[in-house]
């Protein structure tokens, strides 16, 4: 099962995936697994965890630069407002390393909040027991679209070493397009639904959705 999230041009495509072990064999998934194509067959390439999280790494690491500069110009303007004080170089000191503490405990802190999320949400490869589910957000590179315009892309899942497919109609907020009616629950079949910027989707006249791990994902 599928559920289109999002899509937005101006940060990562993402959406929820699970499935479910009606075999009686173990059936290994996680996002070596699952492969997307635009319209014209060109491959989007995934982000997993492992990308995810050193992507979040370098985020933090920019913001511990940041954060030395500023922390060096609030030393710099303390040294400045001390005027003739003797103890002015300490009072600088004692401000610019407190201005930095403070910044980088609050990069720390997100950091690890950010691994945490990204550990709880993001699909990583599992084994999935006979009778037994499993689920989590694919990630994806940023895709433009202009608005006015559709792109579609193609989902492709490999699961028990059956591929399963779905396709996404991708449209900008503004962009008028016709919405997939009278979609089939049909394993192994491809599926279709829709996917609004920034956070709307659209799916009428299907199966009706099914709580799954605090989520509603169309079956």
């Amino acid at each position: 099962m599928l559920l289109p999230v999002r899509y937005n041009a101006t940060n990562k495509l993402f959406f929820a995936l699970a499935a479910f072990n009606t075999s009686g064999q173990p059936i290994n998934l996680g996002t070596e697994d699952v492969r997307i194509y635009l319209d014209d067959g060109a491959p989007v390439r995934l982000q997993d965890f492992n990308y995810l999280r050193q992507e979040a790494r370098h985020s933090a690491e920019r913001a511990m630069a940041a954060a030395w500069v500023s922390a060096g110009i609030e030393g710099y303007l303390a040294y400045r407002a001390a005027g003739d004080h003797p103890r002015r170089t300490e009072i600088a000191f004692r401000r610019a390393s407190g201005e930095f503490y403070l910044s980088s405990a609050l990069i720390e802190r997100g950091l690890r909040q950010a691994m945490a999320e990204r550990g709880r949400t993001v699909l990583q490869t599992t084994t999935v027991d006979p009778g037994a589910a499993t689920g989590g957000f694919i990630f994806a590179d940023q895709l433009s679209i202009p608005e006015g315009t559709v792109r579609a892309i193609l989902v492709e899942v490999n699961f028990g070493g059956a591929p399963h497919q779905f396709t996404i109609t991708l449209a900008p907020s503004g962009t008028s397009v016709e919405v997939p009616t009278n979609i089939p629950a049909v394993a192994s079949q491809r599926m279709q639904a829709m996917q609004r910027t920034p956070e709307t989707w659209h799916w009428t006249d299907g199966p009706p959705p099914t709580p799954y791990d605090g989520l509603e994902i169309i079956e």
